[in-house]
């Protein structure tokens, strides 16, 4: 029973982070959607170790390995994202795709 609730929960977050993805015109609540979009995904592999058992060694460690990767992208797209606002002067996603050539 815990693990359906637990699914469930990740595909409303994974849904979530989709619809924050495809209609969001600002870059940083974009990223902000992928994040959580990742967080779904971090839930579902807890949710599998913990019914199979495995919670103790193979999720634990898969999951803070998936933190520490997500936290090293997260300031990576951050470090992109204050470029693009200090060479373009926006962060709107609309308006920097009309800067395409």
């Amino acid at each position: 029973m815990l693990l359906y609730i637990l699914i469930t929960t990740s595909l409303m977050l994974l849904a979530i982070g989709l619809y924050g993805i495809l209609t969001k015109r600002n870059m940083l609540r974009i990223i902000m959607a992928l994040e959580v979009a990742f967080q779904a995904g971090n839930l579902n592999i807890i949710a599998f170790a913990y019914h199979f058992s495995l919670f103790d060694v193979i999720g634990r460690a898969a999951v803070i390995i998936l933190i520490a990767t997500e936290a090293c992208v997260l300031s990576v797209m951050l470090a992109v994202m204050v470029g693009i606002f200090r060479t373009y002067g926006t962060i709107d996603v609309s308006k920097l795709r009309k800067l395409r050539w």
